[in-house]
């Protein structure tokens, strides 16, 4: 075999085993140095792939991707800094615990550091943030194919171990490198006789079943029994299973429960206005737990934390699937690594007396509910709060839902409406806060569910990612984009340096001053500036039936916004005093 069939066939077996690990899902930049990888998908019948002209972009669609699936997608890009460009979505990936393969062409030993175009040092480039990474040999027969196959299995297995994130094989290629077909018979397949049959993995690694130590459920279900007033704290969670176990365990136990935006229960109905709650003082002097359970990872609001430093619990529990520490408010007395859903399990049934704040809270919900609808009457002008509360009641419950970082998901948190049973699936990029990549992320999370997408993001956040917009031709169902434009970045001007008059508004709040039509247009996507509340609702609406996607661009005063939301936490405040005082 000569170099060119040589390369042709490794990156054929390399992409081949990818596909039947389930990791079939490929984004990949245009690049000469990967031309055997991209070749390989292209030419693999059962790979999956979307092509991007921009690898930051690629790497949070392949985020979002995952956020969606629970496998890993895999990025293939060209040598140099290509790869760089991944790093921002790798960093989420790591932080968040989100699947993810990069898997970068690279130039041959002799050519680095010595000068050669289009080359860096792209061995373990990602350092920490990655969970493995392996700088693999130039294609050769003298290597066994069945080593390739077991890097491949065992880089599928450490991005979905314990806890799950990106791992990155780097793949150096020699000249000429366009493909070239191979003879089936060479001696160098012949020990993957087997696997060319069966079409089955080379190297299957479950995932173990784990349970909660004995130990550590014993003293929690102690813990619970003997508590006066326990509180329940959802963080981000990636999986619906353990969402739904622990709202049943919270309903079993009769235990009030705190849903994050990103635990995926915040938009269920009946969750109540725990948000409105935690952020009054009235309530947080009247309510102190004496036991605080905190299951799955980072919250969007800091209430709860300021809540825990004034309350001071006699115990503060933390419960997540690794063993990485999370401890950011308050001392942790017990940490417990576990499943959400199996620890859930073990503790049903721990205690059988309810918790009064349930039922003395339902007055104080209902008036904030009937509070923030009024904001949505049909007549009344479109505020960035009357967006995020008309957006969450009008996205059908089987649509995905995702939102910037900054002020966006801070309007869906505190104050969006739960009318369905069964609330859309919801994803946000937490695991770093950044806003870099969030069209991207909200792009690949849509096409990983294969449904409609809905995103709520602020116009810092999507002048960052433009260029994505490109990508919503592609995808499978239309997407919306919600645009809250209040020219600048609106949550400094919640901030203390807000009041710094003579730095502030340059410096700070950063105004654009554009208007996001001539990007609709330029895209080939839908537009509409709704003014009011009722035209808001007729054009969401109309976009869910619309072709194409379609950008929402709603105009706000970032000044107005502040007072709204000052003056709405002054009723919830006087609402609670009524409540609790």
């Amino acid at each position: 075999m000569n170099n060119r069939q040589v390369t042709t066939l490794w990156s054929t077996v390399l992409v081949e085993e990818l596909v039947r690990q389930d990791a079939s899902m490929f984004c990949i930049s245009p690049g000469s140095r990967s031309t055997p990888l991209t070749a390989a998908v292209a030419r693999n019948p059962d790979a999956r792939w979307k092509m991007f002209p921009d690898e930051r972009s690629a790497g949070f669609f392949a985020l979002g991707h995952a956020r969606a699936t629970g496998r890993p997608a895999v990025l293939v890009c060209t040598s140099g800094t290509a790869v760089a460009n991944y790093f921002p979505a790798v960093v989420e990936a790591s932080s968040d615990h989100v699947p993810m393969i990069v898997i970068s062409a690279d130039r041959p030993f002799e050519l680095l550091e010595c000068g050669a175009n289009q080359t860096i040092r792209q061995d373990n480039i990602f350092g920490s943030y990655v969970r493995w990474h392996m700088q693999l040999p130039l294609p050769s027969s003298d290597i066994p194919l069945q080593s390739l196959l077991s890097t491949v299995g065992h880089a599928v297995a450490r991005s979905l171990g314990s806890p799950n994130g990106p791992v990155h094989l780097n793949q150096p290629f020699r000249e000429p490198f366009d493909p070239e077909p191979f003879e089936d018979e060479t001696p160098w397949l012949e020990p993957l006789r087997a696997w060319k049959i069966d079409r089955r993995p080379r190297t299957s690694t479950p995932q173990p079943e784990r349970r909660p130590d004995a130990r550590a459920v014993a003293t929690l279900r102690g813990l619970l029994s003997g508590a006066h007033s326990p509180l329940f704290i959802a963080g981000s969670m990636s999986s619906r299973e353990d969402a739904l176990a622990l709202e049943a365990l919270s309903e079993d136990l009769r235990v009030p429960l705190y849903c994050d935006l990103s635990s995926g229960l915040r938009l269920k109905k009946g969750r109540g206005a725990w948000q409105q709650a935690f952020a009054s003082p009235a309530f947080l002097e009247h309510f102190r737990p004496d036991l605080v359970v905190h299951f799955g990872g980072r919250l969007v609001a800091r209430h709860p934390s300021a809540a825990l430093r004034t309350w001071k619990p006699d115990h503060y529990v933390v419960v997540r699937e690794h063993p990485w520490r999370y401890e950011p408010d308050y001392p942790v007395q017990l940490s417990v690594e576990s499943p959400i859903a199996a620890a859930a399990r073990e503790l049903t049934g721990s205690r059988s007396q309810p918790c009064g704040i349930l039922e003395e809270a339902e007055g104080f919900f209902m008036r904030c509910a009937e509070t923030l609808d009024a904001l949505t009457d049909p007549g009344l002008a479109l505020s960035e709060i009357s967006a995020a509360r008309l957006t969450s009641k009008l996205i059908a419950p089987h649509e995905a839902l995702f939102t910037s970082n900054s002020m966006a998901v801070r309007m869906l948190d505190s104050f969006s409406a739960a009318p369905h049973a069964e609330g859309p699936r919801t994803a946000l990029n937490r695991g770093a806060s950044g806003i870099d990549g969030i069209i991207s992320t909200g792009a690949g999370f849509a096409e990983g569910l294969g449904t409609a997408g809905t995103l709520l993001i602020g116009d810092i956040a999507f002048l960052h990612d433009l260029n994505a917009l490109s990508l919503l031709a592609s995808l499978s169902r239309p997407m919306r984009i919600v645009l809250l434009n209040n020219n600048g970045g609106g949550i400094f001007s919640f901030l203390p340096v807000a009041a710094c008059d003579d730095i502030f508004e340059e410096h700070f709040a950063t105004p654009q001053h554009f208007s996001a039509r001539p990007a609709a247009e330029m895209f080939g996507l839908g537009y509409a500036a709704p003014r009011t509340n009722r035209e808001f609702e007729a054009c969401f609406l109309e976009a869910g039936r619309s072709k194409k996607s379609t950008l929402i661009e709603i105009v706000t005063s970032r000044q107005e916004n502040v007072e709204r939301h000052r003056t709405l936490q002054a009723r919830f405040n006087a609402l609670a005093e009524s409540a609790f005082g």
